[in-house]
């Protein structure tokens, strides 16, 4: 079974047929159970679009841009298919013009 990784593209097949492309922006740790609490749920987020922010004072915001993402749980990794993987999440290259074989290489 594929395992997300932050930095990775993927599209996710839901259960309903709807399908959603992205790039993997966070990954839960995984936690151990504790006596007397319900475990929490592992997930991903998948950012699926961002917009730039209206200027703004960039001291008091953690981003330059507005992120749109989705939730992955644990329990539906298995619906997501792994298309490639980007350096870092500052990279702004468009993903269908760079191969993965260029990012593994780093040859950017």
């Amino acid at each position: 079974m594929y395992e997300p990784q932050v930095n990775d593209y993927v599209r996710w097949v839901t259960e309903l047929g709807q399908v959603h492309e992205g790039w993997v922006y966070f990954k839960a740790d995984s936690v151990e159970k504790k006596r007397g609490w319900k475990k929490p749920s592992r997930y991903i987020t998948i950012e699926i679009a961002t917009k730039p922010r209206k200027q703004c004072d960039l001291t008091t915001f953690l981003h330059k841009r507005i992120h749109v993402c989705l939730c992955c749980y644990e329990s539906n990794w298995h619906e997501l298919t792994f298309i490639k993987r980007r350096v870092s999440k500052q990279d702004d290259t468009n993903p269908d013009e760079i191969s993965y074989g260029a990012y593994k290489k780093g040859s950017l």
